[in-house]
């Protein structure tokens, strides 16, 4: 009976631990900066929670610590990606830091494909949770919160951009103005 009990309590830890954790659309080989899911949100008593009926986003890279020699975008469901963008010398992603209030701030990575701009802002600070906000031309097409749950919503990947001296190590990135004012 105590084996049956400790087994169920097992498998029910680990069912728990798999539904918390996002979806990745980055590969065995890569390193992720981060993954969200991207939809509906509810509110919450502790913030808000992504219905993870949406999309996932991934920001991935071909190392864990720059210089980055590739990062690529993907976003589709679990398991399909739908878009992917590359990052590359000739056409590199834009960064920027901003501060968003006296204890919030975002990094935000830029990506720009013919008419359509993309952005990622993770959120820092005393605030959490990934948004995703695309643009054709001057006009907002899309505005996606991952909700505030880290582990849960969103992860922060093994992968990190380094923006100390506001100043881009890697050849796939540079430091810049973003083409949209976000907030």
């Amino acid at each position: 009976m105590i084996q049956r009990l400790l087994l169920s309590v097992t498998f029910l830890s680990a069912s728990l631990l798999a539904q918390a954790q996002v979806p990745s659309h980055c590969s065995e080989n890569e390193y992720a900066i981060v993954d969200a899911w991207m939809g509906k949100t509810v509110a919450t008593d502790s913030g808000y929670k992504n219905t993870r009926q949406g999309k996932v986003l991934s920001l991935c890279a071909d190392q864990a610590r720059e210089p980055f020699g590739r990062i690529s975008y993907r976003y589709g469901l679990p398991g399909k990606v739908e878009m992917k963008l590359d990052a590359t010398p000739q056409a590199p992603f834009t960064i920027a830091n901003f501060s968003t209030g006296p204890h919030t701030g975002m990094d935000v990575v830029g990506i720009y494909q013919g008419e359509f701009s993309y952005y990622i802002a993770i959120n820092g600070g005393q605030a959490s949770g990934v948004e995703l906000t695309v643009f054709k031309g001057q006009k907002k097409l899309v505005e996606h919160f991952s909700g505030n749950h880290e582990g849960e919503d969103f992860q922060l990947g093994e992968a990190e951009i380094d923006l100390s001296g506001n100043k881009a190590r890697s050849p796939v990135l540079k430091m810049g103005k973003l083409k949209h004012a976000l907030f």
